[in-house]
């Protein structure tokens, strides 16, 4: 067995480490309604996910706006952090976890300045010696590049490596890369509603439940 060092949890971000849905969908409406008086849904922004923030904004957005555009979604985004607090037991799972040694990165289709904006308003920056954001691949989830990329800058290995998110994309992203899937439904607004097409290979709404699952599964003890 290697030790508990060679053991990696890689996570997606929103939906899965924080409560950020909202938060982008309030941003996202707001930013909308303000440049192209368009009202959208909750759902008809998460068919827009793909590209980071700054794409889905200048997919929709006349260029000569863009700039203004990014802004606006920028300031309410992180207003809207204000509130936010990350739930005590996911606090003990990312404790848990590191001190028993585990490595852990952080894949988000996020941009690089939510994603840093959104990791400081919370103080989760500690976990997560990596962070791979939207804007830094060439491919979004469900390509694995940003899990692939993550794994060989750990030196993770595929059998000791698993993947975790609430999305449909980031179970086929975990399959492609070869590595286990780990489905979470734990926070109210997720981007699959607790219904994934390809099913993860495990799924948790409690992440006591993962905890106590993965120490048990990788025979490692807790401090």
């Amino acid at each position: 067995m290697h030790s508990s060092e060679a053991y990696t949890v890689l996570f997606d971000f929103d939906g899965t480490i924080a409560d950020t849905l909202p938060a982008i969908f309030t941003a996202m409406r707001h930013t909308f309604y303000t440049f192209l008086q368009e009202e959208y849904s909750d759902q008809q922004i998460i068919e827009l996910f793909g590209p980071p923030e700054a794409g889905i904004i200048e997919n929709k957005i006349p260029p000569e706006k863009y700039d203004d555009a990014l802004q606006c979604f920028y300031e309410k985004y992180v207003d809207e952090h204000r509130e936010l607090v990350t739930p005590a037991p996911l606090l003990t799972m990312l404790e848990t976890f590191q001190q028993a040694g585990i490595q852990m990165g952080i894949i988000t289709g996020k941009g690089r300045r939510s994603a840093d904006l959104s990791l400081e308003a919370l103080d989760l920056t500690h976990y997560f010696p990596i962070v791979i954001a939207g804007d830094e691949v060439s491919k979004h989830k469900p390509h694995p590049e940003g899990i692939l990329h993550a794994m060989k800058q750990l030196q993770a290995y595929p059998e000791n490596t698993l993947y975790v998110g609430d999305s449909q994309a980031d179970i086929t992203a975990a399959r492609a890369a070869g590595i286990y899937a780990v489905g979470v439904n734990w926070f109210p607004a997720s981007q699959s509603n607790g219904i994934f097409d390809p099913s993860p290979d495990v799924l948790f709404t409690e992440p006591s439940m993962m905890m106590e699952w993965l120490l048990k599964r990788w025979n490692i003890d807790s401090k």
